[in-house]
C-alpha cells in the first residue's frame, strides 16, 4: 500500500526514481582552455556585487563575492550549448525533473576573504522555479586556498579538479568557505 495519498481522484501516485543521485558530478566537462575562455568571458560583461535571493539584498555576513552573468550571446553559446546537453544527460538519469531552460549563468569571484554562507539556490520569486543547480569549477585548484564547495550532511562530495561540473538539486543547503588566499572562479 502506497504511502502518499494524491490530493485529486484523478492524479496517480508518483513513479519511484531509484537511480537518483544527490550530487552528480562530470570531471573534464572543460578543458582548461575552455575554463580561460569563461574566465575571458567575465571580462565582457558587467561585475556586479553577488546578492541574496532574486532581490538586491546584500548581505556581506552572508555573501561575499562579485559575479557576472554571462548572457547567452553568440559568444556564450558554446557554454549554453555544451551546459545543455549536460544537463539533459545528467536530469534523464539521475534527477528525472521537467527542466525548460536555463538561467543566465553566472561567473562568481571568490577574492581573499570572500565567501558564501549556508544557502539554497531555491527561494521566493523569481527563485522559485529552480529545481537543479550547477557549479562548474573554472579555477585551477593551485589558484587559490579555502574557497571550498560544502554540502550540508553530504561530506566529501565536490572536487577542485578544474573543468569538472556538479549538479545538485536547488534545495540542497550548500556553501562557499572563505577564500584564504588567491582567486577562485
Amino acid at each position: 500500500m502506497s504511502k502518499i495519498h494524491t490530493l485529486l481522484g484523478s492524479v496517480s501516485s508518483p513513479q519511484q526514481n531509484d537511480r537518483v543521485k544527490i550530487i552528480a558530478s562530470r570531471a573534464d566537462f572543460l578543458t582548461p582552455e575552455e575554463c580561460e575562455r569563461v574566465i575571458a568571458l567575465g571580462e565582457l560583461f558587467k561585475q556586479e556585487v553577488g546578492t541574496l535571493g532574486a532581490g538586491e539584498t546584500v548581505k556581506q555576513s552572508t555573501r561575499r563575492s562579485n559575479v557576472t552573468y554571462l548572457m547567452h550571446t553568440k559568444d556564450t553559446s558554446w557554454l549554453y550549448d555544451k551546459l545543455g546537453q549536460a544537463i539533459q544527460a545528467v536530469n534523464a538519469d539521475a534527477y528525472h525533473y521537467s527542466l525548460i531552460g536555463i538561467e543566465a549563468i553566472q561567473l562568481a569571484v571568490y577574492e581573499e576573504g570572500d565567501h558564501y554562507d549556508w544557502h539554497q539556490d531555491l527561494g521566493v520569486g523569481e527563485n522559485s522555479t529552480r529545481k537543479l543547480s550547477i557549479s562548474i569549477q573554472v579555477s585551477a585548484p593551485e589558484d587559490y586556498e579555502g574557497g571550498d564547495l560544502e554540502f550540508f550532511k553530504v561530506p566529501d562530495a565536490t572536487t577542485r579538479q578544474r573543468g569538472s561540473v556538479i549538479f545538485f538539486p536547488s534545495f540542497l543547503h550548500h556553501r562557499i568557505t572563505p577564500v584564504t588566499r588567491g582567486r577562485r572562479y
